[in-house]
């Protein structure tokens, strides 16, 4: 006889503080809007500014890790969960209390990684133990939307904060990081409930068993960020060298690449439960296309559109692979499998440039720009996707 499942109020009360967990996805990026004016303080250049998101990166890639062996643990999930929220909090203020050295900034900025790596981690662990499954692959995909929200906060919120008085009131945007630990107080469960159901493929055995789809799932993740991270790094320079558009509108091609994902992910379980075989595919098939068509087409109207397909892409993605992992996996090994996925995946981020411009300057003299080479690169993987049989034997695997 199957287990009754938990009420609706439960359901939609962890729903909530779940999503609003996976809001903070973004948080280290808050600051950018003041790297000029950071610089131009400090006196530092481009690349040492950058640092104040790109450190952050080594910890969010640690904390994957370490959330993955303490989810394993007897420490309640919602205390791993406030104390990541905490970690963001911590960092996200520290700098309006003391704020002359450039080195105490990066300690904040890997605080807000820690935790914003956690709390990646950690709303997709609370799905998969929390909610049933009939609602964890609607649920995941919504994370996605709620990551690119609480983007597009931090981003054009930390902005106009600045833009009022003077960079460091940009740190007063983590005061959405406070709300969203409130939220969770609130609406994440202490104690979880019975939430198994006749439609859970993989039997619990307890054991924590890491198997060959955790590290295809994690390949494959790390090739979507190597992808991702080519539009953050290169899309406003590209617009300004290119003579597209003024330094306003380049800076808007992220913005409307976080809308692109945002809106996706309201779909991304129904695209889903429709191409269970092929989701996957059919991200890097976007990003393929997306570039080409920036790479190609030099028009800024193309810029936008491009970028947000590309968010599209991103969020496709970062909405099925956890869900894939929860199926092809017992419970007791969810946690580890997600933090070895978000701590991989991570790396590719951090890599992209390393391996992309070398690629585009190799291939500049056929006439390749970034976003051809990484179009064309986008492609071939997704070929290999689908050709590989990777999703389609996973979801066999689950059955």
């Amino acid at each position: 006889m199957d287990a009754q499942l938990p009420n609706k109020t439960y359901i939609s009360k962890t729903r909530l503080g779940v999503l609003a967990v996976s809001s903070m996805g973004m948080a280290a990026l808050a600051i950018t809007p003041s790297y000029a004016a950071i610089a131009q303080f400090f006196k530092l250049d481009n690349t040492m500014v950058q640092m104040l998101t790109s450190l952050p990166n080594l910890f969010m890639m640690m904390a994957g890790l370490i959330i993955g062996k303490l989810s394993t643990t007897k420490i309640n999930l919602k205390t791993l969960t406030i104390w990541a929220i905490v970690f963001v909090c911590l960092g996200g203020f520290g700098p309006l209390v003391y704020h002359d050295n450039f080195t105490f900034l990066l300690f904040c900025s890997c605080l807000v990684g820690l935790g914003q790596g956690s709390c990646t981690n950690l709303s997709q662990v609370l799905i998969s133990q929390m909610l049933p499954k009939t609602e964890r692959q609607s649920t995941m995909g919504l994370t996605t939307t709620f990551t690119n929200i609480g983007g597009i906060i931090f981003i054009m919120g930390g902005g106009q904060l600045a833009a009022m008085s003077t960079w460091v009131n940009n740190y007063w945007i983590y005061l959405f990081s406070f709300l969203v630990l409130i939220v969770v107080i609130f609406l994440v469960p202490f104690h979880l409930e019975d939430v198994s159901d006749h439609e859970d493929e993989v039997v619990d055995d307890g054991g924590i068993k890491l198997n060959k789809y955790v590290w295809y799932s994690a390949g494959w993740g790390f090739g979507v960020m190597l992808l991702n991270n080519v539009l953050n790094n290169n899309i406003s320079l590209f617009v300004e060298q290119e003579k597209l558009g003024s330094t306003s509108q380049a800076a808007l091609t992220s913005t409307i690449s976080l809308i692109g994902g945002m809106l996706c992910g309201l779909i991304v379980g129904t695209i889903g439960k429709h191409f269970k075989n092929s989701s996957i595919f059919i991200s890097y098939l976007i990003y393929g296309l997306s570039y080409l068509l920036i790479g190609y087409v030099h028009t800024l109207l193309f810029a936008f559109i491009g970028s947000f397909f590309v968010g599209a892409a991103m969020s496709i993605a970062m909405g099925q692979f956890p869900y894939l992992l929860s199926i092809s996996v017992n419970k007791s090994t969810m946690s580890m499998a997600l933090g070895v996925y978000v701590a991989i995946y991570s790396i590719g981020g951090v890599v992209s440039p390393f391996v992309v411009n070398p690629l585009t300057d190799m291939l500049a003299g056929m006439g390749f720009n970034v976003f051809s080479v990484s179009g064309w690169l986008a492609i071939i993987l997704g070929l290999i996707v689908i050709l590989g049989g990777y999703q389609r034997n996973l979801v066999k695997h689950a059955n």
